[in-house]
């Protein structure tokens, strides 16, 4: 009996122990002000990551210039036109392809596989793919045909492979690297030096 009394003593005095948890303690809780040094530890891991993420990451469009995938920021890309016709221009050739008339105005075209050295645009029959891709940087505005757009893809600076001594001496010229995409190596174009020899050309 004795024991029994001093087992639902001790209960007793436990349960009075224990402190209960009220809505208003636990709102008290979240309003609570975090350490300074939690604050600017969070600030430092979201700064980085967004470094991470906006700095490293570059953004690119993909197109085939004959056998070869070629890609440029998709910062410089103004649109994708499906149905174009380019005009020769009297007395000018190799790098300039013609004019084109986009929306009611005229824009050079210039011909990647002569800058480039590469095979030249497919022939007619195989004409279904083939696009005039427009591009502006610095208010410089331009256009050049290309076989085929794949997409826009993206790849991050660390991954660039260093370009191969295999590759033709104009295309190694303006390539800042290589990246793997789809089982492809697609050559990632230096849009400042390209948009330089374009402007020098057409002037």
């Amino acid at each position: 009996m004795i024991r029994r009394k001093c087992r639902n003593n001790c209960n007793s005095n436990r349960l009075k122990a224990v402190k209960t948890t009220t809505p208003s303690d636990k709102s008290h809780l979240l309003d609570r002000t975090p350490p300074d040094d939690y604050l600017r530890e969070c600030t430092r891991r979201i700064a980085e990551q967004e470094t991470i993420d906006k700095g490293d990451a570059v953004s690119v469009l993909i197109f085939r210039v004959g056998g070869e995938y070629l890609a440029l920021p998709t910062t410089v890309f103004q649109e994708v036109i499906d149905n174009y016709t380019v005009h020769s221009v009297p007395h000018r050739g190799g790098i300039v392809a013609g004019i084109a008339t986009i929306r009611g105005e005229l824009l050079l075209c210039a011909s990647l596989p002569k800058l480039l050295r590469l095979e030249e645009i497919s022939s007619e029959k195989d004409s279904s793919s083939q696009r005039l891709i427009v591009v502006e940087r610095e208010e410089s505005r331009m256009a050049f045909p290309v076989d085929e757009v794949q997409g826009v893809a993206r790849y991050r600076r660390g991954e660039l492979i260093p370009v191969p001594a295999t590759l033709q001496q104009a295309t190694a010229t303006y390539t800042i690297g290589l990246f793997s995409w789809r089982d492809r190596r697609v050559g990632c174009l230096d849009d400042q030096l390209l948009f330089y020899t374009l402007n020098k050309s057409f002037a």
